[in-house]
């Protein structure tokens, strides 16, 4: 009688034994589907705060006379209407347009070839905020030259 239990004893070690491959599975699969999904939350996160500073620095700058409502309404619909782009780390070598705001944030504009269309460039915009802070993305959705004329720059 008492082998019976011991064997039962030991059958259900071995079951539990046999789980925990499929349990770490389980965490690792959670684990490389969840990554993806938090990376795109930062990425729209900081989207999402990029437009909001650009949006008070606009502000700013209109309220000191450095540009006017309507060019500021227009990049600012020209930014929101193309959406986030693709983020980037780096700059091209060569100086881009610059802006300055007045606020201690800047603007840069870069034209780029971002799918072999060289006669219609992308624009690679880094913002940099006055604490330092930059967001820097491009996009095929904003044409270089009708942003900068839009913002009376260069």
């Amino acid at each position: 009688m008492y082998e019976r239990i011991r064997r039962g004893e030991e059958r259900q070690s071995k079951r539990d034994r046999s789980l925990l491959p499929h349990i770490i599975g389980v965490i690792v699969l959670s684990a490389i589907l969840v990554i993806p999904f938090f990376n795109m939350g930062r990425a729209m996160y900081r989207y999402q705060t990029f437009k909001q500073d650009l949006a008070e620095s606009m502000a700013f700058a209109e309220h000191q006379g450095i540009i006017s409502q309507d060019d500021a309404d227009r990049f600012y619909t020209m930014i929101v209407d193309a959406g986030m782009g693709k983020p980037q780390r780096e700059v091209p070598g060569s100086d881009g347009t610059r802006y300055e705001f007045g606020d201690g944030s800047t603007l840069e504009l870069w034209p780029v070839d971002i799918d072999g269309d060289a006669e219609n460039p992308g624009t690679l915009i880094r913002y940099t905020r006055s604490d330092g802070d930059v967001f820097c993305y491009d996009t095929d959705r904003i044409d270089y030259l009708l942003a900068i004329d839009t913002l009376s720059v260069g």
